[in-house]
C-alpha cells in the first residue's frame, strides 16, 4: 500500500484554503442577512405589540362603561318600550274614533250629523287617516242621504276609490250604529283574475 507523504496534505490544504475562506465568508453573510430579516420581523411585531396595547385600553374603557352602566336592567327598557307602543295604539285608536264620530251640532259651521256631507267627510277623513289620497266617494248622493238619516241605528256600506303610492284602490267602507266600523280596499289590480 502506498504511503502518502505528510507535505502532501498541506499543500492540498494550502490549494483548497482560499476556496474555503470564500464559502466561509459566503456562509457568514447569509447568517448576517438571516439575523437582520429577523431583527426587522422583530420590530415588524413589537410595532403590531404596540397597536394591540391600545385594545387592551379599549377593554378597560369597556369594562368601566358597563360598570358604570349596570343598573340600567334590559327588560324594564323593553317593558317601557312595549308601554310606549301600546299607548301610541291606544291613542290612534282614539284619533280615529275622533274622526268617525258624527260632528257635534252647535257651531254655524259644523253640519248636522246625519247629512250626506258630514258621512262623506267622516269617509273621507278616515281615508286620509289610512294614507289614502284623491278619495273619490262612488255611493250616489240619494244612497249617502239614506246611509245619513238611518245612521244613528242602521247600517249600509259606501262604494269609494282612491290612490295609495299611485295605485287605484277600490272598495267599500262599513258603517254601523252610525260609526265607520271597518275599511275594505283592495289594490285594482287584485279584483281581476
Amino acid at each position: 500500500m502506498p504511503t502518502q507523504s505528510v507535505d502532501a496534505v498541506p499543500a492540498w490544504l494550502a490549494a483548497a484554503a482560499p476556496w474555503l475562506l470564500i464559502v466561509l465568508a459566503l456562509c457568514a453573510l447569509g447568517a448576517l442577512a438571516g439575523v437582520w430579516v429577523a431583527v426587522a420581523r422583530l420590530r415588524a411585531i413589537e410595532a403590531l405589540g404596540r397597536r394591540l396595547d391600545a385594545l387592551e385600553e379599549i377593554r378597560h374603557a369597556l369594562a368601566r362603561l358597563v360598570a358604570d352602566r349596570g343598573d340600567l336592567d334590559l327588560r324594564r327598557v323593553e317593558h317601557v318600550l312595549l308601554e310606549l307602543r301600546d299607548g301610541q295604539k291606544r291613542l290612534e285608536d282614539a284619533l280615529l274614533a275622533r274622526l268617525q264620530a258624527p260632528r257635534a251640532m252647535g257651531g254655524p259651521e259644523a253640519a248636522p250629523a246625519s247629512s250626506p256631507s258630514s258621512l262623506s267627510e267622516r269617509v273621507t277623513n278616515r281615508l286620509l287617516a289610512l294614507g289614502y289620497e284623491r278619495v273619490r266617494l262612488v255611493t250616489r248622493l240619494d244612497e249617502l242621504e239614506r246611509l245619513g238619516a238611518a245612521a244613528a241605528e242602521g247600517s249600509g256600506e259606501i262604494v269609494v276609490e282612491a290612490r295609495r303610492d299611485g295605485v287605484l284602490c277600490k272598495g267599500r267602507v262599513l258603517l254601523r250604529g252610525g260609526a265607520l266600523t271597518d275599511v275594505e280596499i283592495q289594490p285594482a289590480y287584485k279584483l281581476f283574475p
